[in-house]
């Protein structure tokens, strides 16, 4: 097989060295760099998957984890299991199963060994150890090939320094004290399509500094085209900028933009048509003023200042970089000692210097020294576009050199960007990039997928190649290898894709089978490739069989592939082609830094992170999670208008989990990552929700998918928005959480949790401004300008307290919960998803977890129903207890309600629409439909339909729905019982209790806050019973403050009346209380 990525890019490379000075220098640099990881060295280059491991062992051991652990190995005859603490080391491990495994450990060695994830290439680290030492050397210019090539060719140019020796004298910039100026000769190799369509050709030359203009724009005069042996034009004059060269940072660019008018239309109106015309960029480019010689740094010669250690100002320091006022950034400039403290406020202070000129560099630098380490996570805030001094981003790559391997895949695409802002192509940050790469696989192949993707900027296609070529110049061959075979199964999967989506909808499945034959001979010619999404899942063939796709505009593919780890299940993913996957990408790698801030802070939301990965512009893959449903289809069960029904979620939970202790688990799953996706959703302003782009997992778990609009980027029905609640928070949800239609004491336990995580969020709100602020140049269109970012920040309100947030985000739960448009959004889809309905797709109960079959159960021979049972579930109905006789069987009873028995007619009809089934009774009732007499009578009616069933047609008779009806379920298992229902917390309970009022307190600038959180079991003064409303949202967040000294707050009682009641608060107070009330 051909190398088609590395054999471009070397290519590619060499032809660059021989043009350019500072690629030739970058190249010997990588030289430097590539040796200093030998393949020999296992320490530092290991060619293996790393699996990424979260740190803060601390944490684990505060909360108790324990893992269980199950090893196999082709030595064992039956896996070993065992369950240990979580602190333990991977080395405690493998010596643990060497002592089961092994009688004599004298001649084994436990640093020959590794531990592997079973079902993916993946191992886990005994040790990390990264450090290297890269020595920068400059080679020589190769001005002797440009005068070879001169004096060969008859070329119009030749070089000023006429050999190496005669080069003019490098002067110190801070010395020159003369204006900013050069000539401008001509523009060659007009393209003959401009000269014919363009006149009046000009260039506009402007000096930026971060991204801001240092002086006007500096035009030449307009020209025509002039033709020699080719197209030209020539201004052949003098551009002087009104700025002296000491005054320009060192990190300036010169922009050089040609523009030229439109001719005039043909046929007359021509002055008519010049008013019309408007000038038009025909190209740029953009250059450092100086060149990539590094020149000696102010900071050897910083004067050094005495800091005072004053208190932090903090009016100012939870601003945005992008949003501080000029008299924001004076303040900050001249109380910049006072913020030593805060040494996050650090972007903030450098963002407010007056100037970058070489004259105010030492007091920058010297304040750069003496600055506390920033985290990495602050460190991001220093690699934007509007810090482009070297030396400062120097120190940002430096304070980020000690974050963890997986660390840095979570910031990576983010540092892929920040390589725009750098001047020169050798950098601090590449070299980071590059020696991170070599000593770790997983990271060497997402930088390469992300540099790949990256080569479609137009603007900065030149810079990632010639970084994508650094990288498969410094990786192994054998990496190398493994990036072709990647690119050629994307390109053919590409192809698959496009034949499905040109397809008839009635002949997609045919054409999916047969283009996939081309993907069966890619793993004929290759035995096995990593898949782009994951370098730990390892493929060794596909099963055509069980690829299938999605019914939705760009049709997805659905793909399964052979796992090369016998023991692991097959690698399923969706393969998409024709939509940008950017977007996803961004926003579920935000959401997996929330996951592991609020881990860190030991707060587990259960959240379900799912791989997306974009592989080229308008393709990509997106991992599958498994045993998981949209909400769409749990809610269509129960009819198109199942969005309107509160049980549906509850219902569905319960039939995958039909014990208590199953059930209560999936609730428990299904408050935290319902209420982490509320918050995540709100911060990130994800839109479009509709209830297929919301799934639920059989354990509970809830997560969202398709983030094809975010940052508050809403559709519009005209000028109505579809999304019109903050996130999507519905009654079915509230009705799970509850555990039925009454209010609970978890609903209030739902609310505090998702404030929790609200704000500590919150406290990162720099992190996630740094993250997406350098993303606004990757070409997302909905993040694009500053005011994506002010959305995010407005969401998370960094300048209020976290009282304030905790009753902004309590307002939003209501405000959600209480919203009509989401249903309503659920219902309009439901309706339009309809014409996607396969008529190949059986249409399973609601309550059955399973389809069984007559073969797997045994032919019915008889059903009778002997007698109904009044439920205990909200519905108060009956339950029907029916006697199934089979052949060779006991004798077996099972209870269905009327309700379950309809839904099964229904789906007989939409399976058998010409088959001639039994009557069903009918539902309507005058009179009570719940009365003794009712399900009397329909005891009678439903024993002569379920006769008639059970004697049609053998195919409607023995059909799969028939026997998954009426197979047993564990609530038929449970004599004297019906269906069970959610388990919900009791609200009123006998004998006497106090009152519970909970409290968040605080004592801030001489004020006593109270906030009212939740209030719980409150008995009227004047009537003896509960004072609890129906809303399902009871929910008291009220901020109470008093004005008073906090010695006077240790002696006072605080008496505070709520709902009629009084209740009484005494001094000491902490943070958070529960409080009894006095009457």
């Amino acid at each position: 097989m051909g190398s088609r990525a590395s054999g471009f890019s070397y290519e590619l490379f060499q032809v660059s060295q021989e043009r350019d000075e500072e690629v030739a220098a970058f190249c010997h640099m990588l030289d430097v760099l590539r040796s200093a990881y030998p393949h020999s060295d296992r320490s530092k280059n290991a060619g293996f998957v790393w699996s990424p491991s979260v740190g803060h062992d601390e944490l684990h051991q505060a909360l108790g984890v324990s893992v269980k652990v199950t090893i196999i190995s082709e030595h064992f005859r039956e896996p070993l299991t065992f369950t240990c603490d979580g602190s333990t080391t991977v080395d405690l491990l493998i010596y643990q199963t060497l002592c089961y495994a092994q009688d004599d450990l004298d001649h084994l060695n436990v640093d020959d060994y590794l531990l592997k994830v079973c079902g993916q290439e993946e191992f886990l680290p005994k040790f990390c150890s990264i450090s290297e030492k890269v020595v920068e050397k400059l080679t020589a210019t190769i001005l002797d090939l440009v005068e070879l090539y001169c004096s060969t060719f008859n070329a119009n140019f030749h070089t000023t320094a006429q050999s190496r020796g005669c080069t003019a004298p490098v002067q110190e910039a801070g010395l020159v004290t003369n204006v900013l100026s050069f000539n401008v000769y001509a523009a060659h190799r007009i393209p003959i399509t401009w000269a014919a369509s363009y006149e009046g050709f000009f260039l506009s030359c402007s000096l930026t500094h971060g991204g801001a203009e240092l002086c006007a724009p500096q035009n030449t005069s307009k020209q025509a085209v002039s033709k020699y042996l080719f197209h030209l034009v020539v201004w052949d004059q003098r551009v002087c900028f009104p700025v002296q060269i000491n005054q320009l940072p060192r990190e300036s660019q010169l922009t050089v933009t040609l523009y030229a008018t439109p001719l005039p239309p043909p046929g007359g109106a021509e002055e008519k048509g010049k008013q019309r015309r408007s000038i038009e960029a025909l190209g740029w480019v953009t250059m450092p003023l100086f060149n990539f010689r590094h020149t000696p740094a102010p900071a050897d010669f910083c004067p050094q200042y005495e800091f005072k250690k004053l208190d932090t100002i903090s009016q100012i320091l939870c601003c945005c970089v992008r949003r501080l006022t000029t008299d924001n950034k004076r303040l900050l400039w001249e109380k910049k000692a006072f913020c030593q403290e805060e040494s996050a406020a650090l972007p903030l202070i450098l963002a407010s210097a007056p100037c970058w000129q070489w004259a105010c560099l030492p007091e920058i630098y010297a304040l750069l020294r003496q600055w506390a380490c920033l985290s990495h996570m602050d460190a991001l805030g220093l690699l934007h576009a509007s810090f482009p001094d070297q030396e400062l981003r120097r120190t940002a790559v430096q304070w980020m050199d000690s974050i963890s391997d997986p660390e840095l895949l979570d910031f990576l695409p983010q540092l892929v960007q920040a390589v725009k802002y750098e001047c020169y192509l050798d950098s601090s940050l590449v070299r980071f990039l590059l020696r991170r790469a070599i000593g770790d696989v997983r990271i060497a192949h997402y930088l390469f997928w992300l540099l790949k993707d990256n080569l479609q900027d137009s603007q900065f296609s030149a810079r990632y190649q010639h970084l994508l070529a650094a990288l498969l110049c410094c990786v192994g061959r054998s990496l190398r290898e493994q990036f072709d075979r990647q690119c050629w199964l994307v390109s053919i999967l590409t192809k698959v894709a496009q034949k499905v989506r040109d397809a008839t909808a009635s002949s997609r499945q045919g054409v999916l089978r047969e283009a996939l034959e081309e993907v069966k001979k890619f793993f004929h010619l290759n035995s096995s490739c990593r898949l782009p999404l994951n370098p730990a899942m390892v493929a060794t063939g596909i099963k055509i069989q069980s690829c299938s796709f999605y019914n939705s505009n760009a049709v997805p593919l659905k793909l399964s592939f052979q796992n090369l780890d016998p023991h692991g299940d097959n690698v399923n993913v969706i393969f998409k082609s024709g939509d940008d996957l950017r977007q996803d990408m961004l926003t579920l790698q935000i959401i997996r830094i929330m996951n592991k801030i609020w881990i860190q802070e030991g707060l587990d939301m259960k959240m379900v992170i799912f791989k997306c990965f974009s592989t080229g512009r308008g393709r990509g893959m997106v991992e599958m999670i498994p045993q998981a449903d949209t909400l769409r289809k749990i809610q269509v069960e129960h009819g198109v208008t199942g969005s309107f029904k509160d049980r549906t979620l509850a219902d569905w939970l319960q039939k995958h989990n039909p014990t208590e202790e199953q059930y209560d688990k999936a609730v428990e799953n299904f408050i935290y990552s319902c209420a982490g996706c509320c918050v995540a959703t709100y911060i990130l302003g994800i839109c479009d929700r509709h209830n297929d782009n919301i799934m639920l997992k059989t354990s509970g778990h809830m997560f969202h998918i398709d983030f094809g609009k975010f940052l508050g980027h809403a559709q519009m029905f005209g000028n109505i928005k579809r999304d019109r609640a903050p996130f999507v928070f519905t009654s079915d949800m509230a009705f799970v959480i509850n555990g039925g239609d009454k209010p609970s004491s978890r609903f209030h336990d739902f609310v505090d949790l998702c404030c929790e995580a609200y704000n500590l969020i919150r406290k990162h709100a720099h992190l996630f401004l740094n993250l997406l602020g350098l993303m606004l140049s990757c070409g997302i269109p909905e993040l694009s300008d500053l005011d994506d970012l002010k959305y995010v920040y407005d969401a998370l309100r960094p300048h209020e307290t976290e009282a304030d947030a905790t009753m902004y985000f309590t307002r939003l739960i209501e405000s959600s919960l209480g919203s009509v448009a989401t249903k309503l959004n659920f219902f309009i889809h439901n309706l339009s998803q309809m014409k996607f309905a396969s008529s190949e797709e059986c249409p399973t109960l609601s309550f059955a977890p399973r389809v069984h079959t007559a073969k797997s159960d045994g032919v019915i021979r008889g059903l009778y129903i002997c007698s109904h049972i009044r439920t205990s579930n909200t519905s108060k109905g009956y339950a029907y207890v029916v006697k199934v006789e089979r052949d060779g069987q006991e004798v077996q009873l099972v209870q269905r309600t009327f309700e379950e028995f309809y839904e099964l007619h229904c789906k007989l009809r939409l399976v058998f629409p010409s088959s001639k089934l039994p009557s069903f009774p009918s539902r309507f009732v005058i009179g009570r439909s719940r009365s003794e007499a009712t399900a009397d009578r329909r005891k009678d009616e439903l024993n002569g339909y379920v006769w008639h069933l059970i004697h049609a047609a053998p195919e409607v008779a023995q059909c799969d729905l028939v026997y998954t009806f009426f197979h047993p379920l564990p609530r038929d298992e449970r004599a004297g019982t019906t269906s069970s229902k959610p388990a919900g917390g009791s609200l009123i309970t006998s004998g006497k209790e106090l009152g519970e009022v909970k409290l968040s307190i605080s004592f801030k600038n001489e004020k006593l806050f109270i906030m009212v959180m939740h209030i719980r079991k409150l008995v009227s003064l004047s009537i003896n019973k509960l004072l609890f409303t129906n809303s399902i949202n009871q929910n008291n967040h009220l901020l109470l403050f008093y004005n008073m000294f906090l010695l006077n707050l240790l002696h006072e009682k605080i008496y505070r009346s709520v709902n009629n009641m009084m209740w009484c608060l005494s001094a000491p107070t902490s943070n958070t209380s529960n409080v009894c009330y006095e009457s």
